[in-house]
């Protein structure tokens, strides 16, 4: 029988699909289906690579995928009145900008749009993307650029914070430079007494780490912004997309009502291959076989801090050697522990 469409176009949509739904644990192929004229078992098996795909399986996914990127259907949290911004498709790359240590990737450019909506709509923002993508850094970078004009504060989430609600409003009010009063059993007054501040200084509150956070500390961020957001100010989450599955499908109240304020989302896959291509040619290395490239890519997961790492090693221990498929299955093992194939599809 004749195969409709080769292995290379099948596995490129497949690699696609599956990139994109790493953005979105909230979505799975009972999602996809539902949307398409395909049974969900066959979504699922192209999805696990247990079937090759035709013309119809693939166009169907990539007509779904398209619309849930535009904002159309599907959208994070179920908030059809959400603004989402999403990283743009792909498309030629020609070189990523870059300051210092820090480069300008199309993530950077969506986490600053949330920021910058957020900040001027008093709004809250939930950004989600996997561990190393950037997020931290694309923060330091906006509020260097915003230094003056927008006034913000980073709170970053630790193990007692995430968990009491006390400990956080006391740590949160402490980054004001509100005195606060020792004991927890004044997580009341603490709590007032931050929103009184806030609503006098109104400030853009970045959450990082949220993706830690239990709910009743969702509870405590929803209710800080009902209280202030009519002042000028507006919040922003930083977190793992595990947060974007728990806001979406969560149960609990606290979580739903949080989820029910959140103005834009932006659920990001990371560094695009286009990005990754050009960010290893500006670091020098620019013998690099295809293969090895798209290798090096998956393996890095769109993470920005695995690819910066594994620059680093490369230029420490294979400079001006030509980086090959083992090359790549070698820095993976060393530096992640991963144990990958030298020859792997696109």
């Amino acid at each position: 029988m004749t195969r409709q469409l080769s292995d290379e176009v099948c596995n490129a949509a497949r690699s696609e699909a599956l990139r994109f739904l790493a953005s979105r644990p909230d979505l799975g192929p009972a999602d996809i289906a539902q949307w398409t004229t395909l049974a969900e078992s066959t979504v699922r098996s192209f999805l696990r690579g247990t079937i090759p795909g035709g013309r119809e399986v693939v166009a169907e996914i990539e007509r779904v995928i398209t619309q849930i990127k535009a904002g159309d259907i599907l959208q994070p949290g179920g908030a059809q009145q959400a603004i989402v911004f999403l990283e743009k498709g792909q498309r030629r790359e020609r070189r990523v900008m870059r300051r210092d240590t820090f480069f300008e990737t199309e993530t950077a450019r969506r986490i600053w749009d949330v920021l910058d909506y957020a900040a001027e709509h008093c709004a809250i923002g939930c950004i989600t993307a996997n561990f190393g993508t950037g997020k931290t850094e694309a923060v330091k970078e906006w509020r260097r650029r915003t230094a003056g004009k927008v006034e913000s504060i980073v709170f970053e989430f630790d193990e007692f914070s995430c968990r009491s609600i006390v400990d956080f409003v006391r740590a949160l009010s402490e980054k004001l430079g509100i005195d606060c009063a020792p004991g927890f059993l004044n997580g009341g007054t603490i709590f007032r007494g931050l929103c009184d501040r806030l609503r006098q200084q109104p400030v853009l509150i970045i959450l990082d780490q949220t993706e830690m956070v239990r709910q009743r500390v969702c509870s405590c961020i929803r209710q800080i912004w009902d209280r202030t957001a009519d002042a000028g100010v507006g919040i922003v989450m930083l977190a793992a997309p595990i947060l974007l599955a728990r806001l979406s499908n969560g149960k609990m109240a606290d979580l739903g009502a949080l989820s029910s304020r959140i103005g834009v989302w932006a659920p990001l896959a990371g560094l695009s291959k286009e990005e990754f291509a050009s960010i290893v040619k500006q670091e020098g290395i620019t013998d690099v076989d295809p293969e090895a490239l798209d290798l090096w890519w998956h393996a890095t997961g769109g993470s920005m801090r695995r690819l910066l790492r594994a620059i680093d090693l490369l230029k420490a221990k294979h400079a001006g050697k030509r980086v090959t498929e083992k090359t790549v299955a070698s820095v993976a093992g060393f530096l992640w522990g991963m144990q990958i194939t030298a020859t792997r599809a696109a």
